[in-house]
């Protein structure tokens, strides 16, 4: 993992191609997903950054966390403190299915996100919280108040997310 770790700290923070590269380079097998979970935690923003946007790009490629992959992701939350890992992590739990017993440590993860001062974050947030609400029932008045907020947020982008999020739920 210290190759993984020491190519992800060559990562700018913006330049993507770095990312394709490092994708390239460790493969695409679950392992890399393995090595690249702890690394939400990393203390150096652009291990953490990238390491974020790689999970979600493979789960964008229907890869799978396995359920102790899943457990970790969950556990490492609260260690991702750029608000660019928050956002590739909130876009990823649409991709997660994260267990009954778990959903509620991801929504306590969710909440304070809700209120970011960064449209996406709020929009995604609200996003991840809709997908766990379809896995636990306990969470779905608070789902239902996000989404209602959402929908009279002053940004378009979270307007727009949330108008998506109405339309998935209508069709099922």
């Amino acid at each position: 993992m210290n190759s993984l770790e020491e190519a992800l700290r060559n990562f700018d923070g913006k330049a993507t191609t770095i990312l394709t590269e490092i994708r390239a380079t460790f493969g695409n097998e679950g392992s890399l997903l393995s090595d690249l979970v702890p690394l939400i935690a990393h203390s150096e923003t652009q291990v953490s950054v990238g390491a974020t946007w790689l999970i979600k790009d493979l789960l964008d490629d229907n890869m799978r966390l396995t359920p102790s992959q899943i457990e970790d992701l969950v556990g490492h939350l609260h260690a991702a403190t750029s608000w660019q890992a928050q956002l590739h992590l909130c876009q990823s739990i649409r991709h997660i299915e994260i267990p009954e017993h778990l959903t509620t440590p991801c929504a306590d993860w969710l909440m304070p996100l809700l209120q970011s001062d960064r449209p996406f974050l709020r929009a995604w947030s609200m996003d991840a919280l809709q997908h766990l609400a379809s896995r636990n029932k306990k969470l779905r008045a608070a789902a239902g108040t996000a989404l209602d907020a959402a929908e009279q947020d002053p940004a378009a982008s979270v307007r727009a997310r949330a108008r998506n999020c109405r339309k998935q739920a209508k069709r099922g």
